[in-house]
């Protein structure tokens, strides 16, 4: 019999199997290659930098770069304030006419005041409007081809740059400045000036902030959200839902300093960036190495004094119209004394999605030196959440050595990972039964990256009783804003971790605040009984190591000096202080104005007057020329550049992922971007489809040459294959037939 050859595979069968591999294997390679070679015609994708995207343009389908955005920040440090310069220049090299949308952080307390676009040798000087006003003007602008920008404040620390009609291979550059005070914490000061987004979590409200649609997505939000409050709803998100959009990489961005601080120096480090300095008349000019640096961490310069005064203390005036303006800004001596009292720590603990990689690991170092450093007698719990929350113990309990190890455990099992549910942390912590005779502190680590953040203040301020908040903000781009408004709400204290190697150093400043008496009972006394108007109330608790700044508008200037009290674990303190007279373009009174606009804000979100306080801070904002919630800054050329017939095409530039975070390793592209991913992608799949076939094919021959060795070892007792294509086991195929001889 011939039923063997028929077992084997056919020449025609062995050809198509083949030639099939073949054809996949073709796919996988030349297929991305071909697309690649298609886009590197215009560009090379991977020579792309963050702040740029990739489109394909309508016609040929080639893939080109669309528009470039690069920064440049300048700031001169004179004493405690800065002026900071961030220019933004965007770069259209392809063919069709854009406009660009940039979403970019600033400090939280920055008065920005001054906008400038150049297009070429055109010099166009921003106006401050009422924003729907500044908006329309915008619009209309951009319906008409003329060139125009506009800088709006989505957050207090998160601004919007739109520019209309940047014509093909041109560019136009949008110039903006702002005001800041360089606080004094722990004995150093530190100049911040964020570079990176932490994409903010809106509970209840799904977002992707790496799509091309996340601006329009987030004025979805936005609308909707403005309609619950028309409607008397309540909310449970941010009616102001930051557009932001990220993508990883590393982005065009220069930074010079002008630091001229006054006194000596002894010693002044970049915390995030590598930097070169020169020694000049008044000071140190400082800038960062290389024309590509990392903008996916916030850059940080600290410096510190060569002689630590036990009180370090300037109040400075200035005289602008009939209104006097005055700057007080005051280090009050650490106040020691032995602790009487036990204390009962709750610490909360962030492990969201967005805490993952360095982040994560620096909470989990910090929480582990908290509850190291309680003290016997001392009290504890710790709180998690992601996308809910729970308690390691149902009540706090004793630090003793057995808790402290069962804590230990639990805080190295914490992974990164679901959503940013903070509500539900809060509301646990506050509920759980405070120990009579214990002071309750309360520990919050968090990178603070959601959007609702004025509902969480709010329930911060309303719910915190006799405890004391203090955050901690981790990661490379924490969201400093809400830090300093939530401990402020639980009359605690902030600081910053952003680097793992950094988290033993920040936690002493952080104990020693937990540790020591605070100062209270604060009264601010003018010379002459003088009554002002102080941008915000004083501070119920100043904390040691915090410094203290006050801002008030004056009816005249004061003669004499002013004087400062309060009290520490009963211990009365004084401190007076003599005014000075400002240097010329000081910039106090917008200090006073944008402090001021912040506290009526808060009064706004608590509910006090909201229609009141909206007027307030408006009439205040057109004064000074500041943008703010209700008020933007806005430029237009009087000359149409592009004719109304020719399209407009809308992109909004990524800004730089957090470094060591979700978004900075991210794989998805947007629809705008270049295809070649998607070509790629294909590739390996054939390629993969391509290896199982092969492999298939391998197995199957392996098996059929083992029966075949079964088949010639049975053959005596008369075994054959059947090849009736019977299904066995619900499959076709052939088995193996033995027919025993009798």
């Amino acid at each position: 019999m011939n039923s063997d050859k028929n077992d084997k595979p056919t020449v025609r069968e062995r050809v198509m199997n083949w030639l099939g591999i073949l054809v996949l294997l073709s796919i996988g390679i030349v297929w991305p290659a071909a697309f690649a070679n298609t886009a590197d015609a215009s560009i090379d994708p991977a020579d792309v930098r963050a702040g740029s995207l990739l489109l394909r343009t309508s016609g040929e389908g080639r893939v080109v770069e669309a528009l470039r955005q690069s920064t440049r920040m300048r700031a001169q440090v004179t004493g405690n304030v800065a002026r900071v310069r961030v220019t933004q220049t965007f770069e259209n090299p392809g063919d069709e006419w854009v406009e660009g949308l940039y979403v970019f952080p600033l400090p939280a307390g920055a008065a920005v005041d001054e906008l400038e676009m150049r297009v070429g040798e055109r010099r166009i000087v921003g106006e401050i409007k009422r924003k729907a006003e500044a908006r329309a003007t915008y619009e209309r602008a951009r319906s008409e081809g003329r060139r125009a920008s506009l800088v709006e404040q989505e957050r207090p620390n998160m601004f919007t740059t739109s520019v209309a009609n940047i014509a093909p291979r041109s560019s136009i550059t949008v110039e903006i400045a702002y005001l800041d005070v360089v606080p004094f914490r722990d004995g150093r000061y530190t100049l911040h000036l964020p570079l990176s987004i932490t994409p903010r979590y809106t509970p209840g409200v799904m977002r992707d902030p790496t799509s091309p649609w996340a601006a329009e997505v987030a004025r979805a939000v936005n609308r909707y959200g403005e309609a619950l409050q028309r409607a008397d709803q309540p909310l449970h998100f941010s009616p102001t839902a930051t557009p932001e959009r990220v993508a990883p990489g590393v982005q065009n961005a220069q930074i010079d300093i002008e630091l001229n601080p006054g006194f000596p120096l002894d010693a002044i480090d970049s915390i995030n960036h590598p930097i070169s300095m020169s020694i000049t008349e008044s000071g140190r000019r400082i800038s960062l190495q290389g024309d590509r640096v990392p903008t996916d961490r916030d850059f940080e310069l600290v410096w510190t004094p060569a002689m630590q005064p036990d009180t370090h203390a300037d109040a400075f005036a200035e005289r602008v119209g009939d209104e006097t303006y005055a700057l007080v800004m005051l280090m009050p001596p650490q106040m020691s004394a032995a602790r009487a009292y036990r204390r009962e720590v709750i610490f909360i603990i962030d492990t969201s999605g967005s805490m993952s990689g360095p982040s994560i690991e620096q909470a989990r170092a910090a929480l582990h030196l908290g509850v190291q450093r309680l003290a016997a007698g001392d009290t504890f719990n710790i709180i998690r959440f992601s996308s809910h929350a729970e308690s390691l113990f149902p009540a706090p309990q004793l630090a003793d050595t057995q808790a402290r190890a069962f804590a230990a455990r639990y805080i190295d099992s914490f992974v990164a990972d679901g959503g940013t549910e903070m509500r539900a942390a809060l509301e646990l912590a506050f509920s759980m039964p405070p120990a009579s005779e214990a002071l309750r502190q309360i520990v919050f680590i968090t990178d603070g990256s959601v959007s609702n953040e004025a509902d969480l203040v709010g329930l911060i301020r309303r719910q915190i009783g006799s405890a004391r908040l203090f955050t901690v903000g981790i990661g490379a781009a924490p969201n400093a804003w809400f830090m300093r408004e939530a401990a402020a709400a639980g009359r605690g204290s902030y600081l910053f971790i952003s680097q793992v190697e950094h988290v033993r150093a920040r936690m002493e400043d952080l104990f020693r605040k937990l540790e020591n008496p605070a100062l209270v009972d604060l009264e601010l006394h003018w010379p002459g009984g003088m009554k002002a108007e102080l941008a915000a109330s004083l501070p119920s608790d100043v904390h040691a190591g915090d410094p203290l700044v006050i801002a008030a508008r004056l009816p005249e200037t004061p003669r004499g000096v002013l004087t400062l009290t309060g009290r520490s674990v009963g211990v009365a303190w004084t401190r007076q202080l003599e005014l000075k007279a400002a240097g010329e373009h000081s910039g106090i009174a917008k200090l006073w104005a944008r402090e001021r606009i912040a506290e009526l804000t808060r009064q706004r979100h608590f509910g006090i007057n909201p229609a009141e306080q909206e007027a307030r801070i408006v009439d205040l904002a057109l004064r000074h020329h500041l943008v703010s919630d209700f008020t933007s800054l806005v430029a237009v050329d009087v000359t149409p550049a592009r004719d109304a017939a020719i399209e407009l095409t809308r992109h909004q530039l990524p800004t730089s992922a957090p470094m060591g975070g979700a978004w900075a390793s991210t794989t998805g592209f947007a629809s705008t971007a270049t295809s070649a991913p998607v070509w790629l992608l294909t590739g390996l799949l054939a390629i993969a489809l391509a290896a199982v076939l092969w492999l298939s094919t391998l197995r199957d021959r392996a098996a059929e040459r083992s029966s075949q060795r079964v088949i010639a070892g049975l053959r005596p007792y008369g075994a054959s294959w059947d090849n009736s294509r019977e299904r066995l086991a619900g499959k076709p195929g052939r088995c193996l037939a033995l027919r025993f001889r009798r």
